[in-house]
């Protein structure tokens, strides 16, 4: 389903479990480690002990290590490439200084100015990435913030599919769960769907996920005089996706969406959310719904962000 896979890292512990979390989930044909450094004038950085040369040098090697690192953990045929972009302001001589800038090279490539989320988004677009993974938080975050800002960013702006791991996940083993659990990570999906074009998307996607033993289907309505409509809609798309190797079950849930979405996720335990972008009521130029934001911001468990195909 998903054959290249961009995986931003900032080095940090969580990042790091992260990448090992990816490389169970089957299919994968190769991994792109991405670290965005964001590099101020140079001058700055010299007084901080720093420099550009000193602060590549170390991104290199970290990204090297965790690419030896994770190599260990891939199936047979499986690569890894590694990809490190440093933010630097655009400079000039107003100061009388000129500042020499370094010289992008293999596997480096500046960036003037912009956010690290917006350079990710980019950079899944000229690897041709067919997914984006990321953790919920990134370095220097405390456990109670629900999604960084980078995530966040790339959430509401991103084009590419997004799956979001959150830090609780990573942990289980380390609580004594599952060896690893982002093995089974399409093991039980719960799929929601408003019958949007965005939420077909999501179906169609569904489809091509690997290992899926179990689909809960997932519409959520507003008012009792919705339910018969919603059920037989529903069933139309469970008699579509049945088959002999997974079991379907159906869900009409009433209330707000996203508090139902994830209650029924809790009780159920599921492996994975998947959803689409946009709910029925955004227009194209609207990259992710309040619902899905508010699921991907509160979830406990993996979600996946389908977005809508370029046409």
């Amino acid at each position: 389903m998903f054959k290249r896979v961009l995986v931003p890292t900032d080095f940090s512990s969580y990042a790091h479990k992260m990448q090992e979390c990816v490389a169970a989930i089957p299919g994968i044909e190769e991994i792109v480690l991405l670290n965005v450094l964001e590099a101020d004038n140079p001058m700055t950085l010299e007084k901080r002990g720093w420099s550009y040369e000193s602060m590549i040098d170390e991104a290199r090697t970290r990204l090297e290590e965790q690419a030896d690192h994770l190599v260990h953990q891939l199936e047979m045929g499986r690569t890894i490439k590694t990809l490190l972009k440093v933010i630097v302001e655009p400079m000039s001589g107003a100061d009388g200084v000129n500042l020499k800038r370094i010289k992008p090279g293999p596997g480096l490539e500046l960036v003037d100015g912009g956010s690290v989320g917006n350079v990710i988004i980019k950079a899944a677009a000229d690897v041709d990435a067919s997914l984006i993974c990321m953790g919920a938080q990134g370095k220097g975050l405390v456990e109670g913030m629900l999604l960084g800002s980078v995530s966040t960013e790339v959430l509401r702006k991103g084009e590419t599919d997004l799956l979001i791991i959150r830090h609780k996940i990573m942990d289980e083993k380390r609580a004594g769960g599952r060896d690893n659990p982002c093995r089974d990570i399409f093991s039980k999906v719960m799929l929601t769907t408003d019958f949007s074009e965005a939420g077909q998307e999501a179906v169609s996607a569904s489809k091509e996920m690997p290992g899926v033993k179990e689909i809960l289907l997932v519409n959520v309505i507003g008012s009792d005089e919705e339910f018969n409509e919603a059920g037989k809609r529903v069933n139309q798309l469970d008699e579509e996706m049945a088959n002999s190797e997974r079991k379907v079950t159906m869900h009409v849930l009433k209330g707000r969406p996203a508090d139902e979405i994830l209650a029924l996720a809790k009780r159920q335990e599921v492996s994975l959310i998947a959803m689409g972008s946009q709910g029925k009521s955004w227009s194209q130029q609207i990259r992710v719904g309040s619902t899905t934001f508010d699921v991907v911001r509160r979830a406990e468990c993996p979600v996946l962000v389908i977005r809508p195909k370029k046409r």
